[in-house]
Formats: C-alpha cells, sequence, structure tokens
C-alpha cells in the first residue's frame, strides 16, 4: 500500500500492517457492532474520546458503508430490492429508523442521484452503521469477512490522505 506523499504513517498503523482486521479506532468499532463485541467496541469507543482519538474518523464509516453497500447490491438494483432491505433493518433496529433516508443512502453509494445533504451527522452515522450490520448479518458473514471489509475500508481512507487515529 503506497504511502500518500508528504504524509507519514503513523507508527501503530505500519507494525500493525499485517494484521487482517480494522487498525484505526473507528474501524474497531464498526468491527465491534457488527459482531456484537461490546467490550471491544467500547475500549475503542473511549479511546476516541482521548485527544485525537477521533481525527478522520467519518470517512472510515464512509468507506466501510458504500463497500458494504455495494457487496450487498448491485448497480441498477430495483429500487423494490432495496425497500424490502430497509424494511427487514427497521424491523430489526426499530420504527427510529428512517427509512425513505436509508434508502437514499444505499441508493447514492450504488451511484444514482438522491437527496441527502439535509440529513444531520448523528442521523447519517447512525444509518450507515446500521446498514453495514445488517449487510454483514443478511450476507453471513465471517469474522475474517467484516475484518477485510474494514482493512480494506480503512485502506481507501488512507489512500485519500487521510490519516485515520488507530488503537
Amino acid at each position: 500500500m503506497a504511502v500518500k506523499a508528504g504524509r507519514k504513517r503513523r507508527p501503530a498503523v505500519a507494525a500493525r500492517e499485517a494484521h487482517s482486521g480494522p487498525v484505526t479506532l473507528m474501524g474497531q468499532i464498526l468491527r465491534g457492532l457488527a459482531l456484537r463485541l461490546p467490550e471491544e467496541r467500547e475500549r475503542a469507543r473511549l479511546k476516541m474520546h482521548e485527544p485525537g482519538g477521533s481525527v478522520d474518523s467519518m470517512p472510515v464509516i464512509d468507506a466501510a458503508f458504500e463497500l458494504a453497500v455495494r457487496r450487498r447490491f448491485a448497480p441498477g438494483t430495483d429500487l423494490h430490492e432495496i425497500a424490502s432491505f430497509v424494511a427487514d433493518v427497521r424491523v430489526g433496529f426499530g420504527p427510529t429508523i428512517d427509512v425513505l433516508a436509508m434508502e437514499a443512502l444505499i441508493r447514492r453509494a450504488l451511484g444514482e442521484e438522491t437527496h441527502v445533504d439535509d440529513l444531520d451527522a448523528k442521523t447519517v452515522i447512525e444509518l450507515k452503521c446500521a446498514t453495514l450490520v445488517a449487510v454483514h448479518d443478511v450476507l453471513s458473514w465471517s469474522d475474517a469477512d467484516i475484518d477485510q471489509l474494514l482493512a480494506e475500508a480503512e485502506a481507501l481512507v488512507r489512500a485519500k490522505g487521510f490519516n485515520p487515529a488507530v488503537g
């Protein structure tokens, strides 16, 4: 993996590159969510509250969400199939899931022009995380599958010049 010119890789990233799972704090939180590992999620969440802990964390969520959506849905997927998936997510996660917003985020990840700019950051994060967990469940991913997706998301984020906090 190439390091972007002018950016130094954090020592913890270089030391743990052989590990196939997530190395960023946000990647570890997402792994804890998907695999229902509350201790892992909480440990990383607490570290995120330390100085510098939340640096460049949102791009990790964005990349993981987009990769998961693209693994679940092919480009041009019928809106009814997306709506059915989102309805199932709402059954599993409860009535607080904004189905129209989730559908719009999924469709945007698939390359369609949708209006999501008016969604607040908290809602976007919750919907993207719920989608990631739901795709994990629907596709019956193993621990290795979610680790691979999150490591790939982190690599994409670093390739774009971000330097997310590592744990």
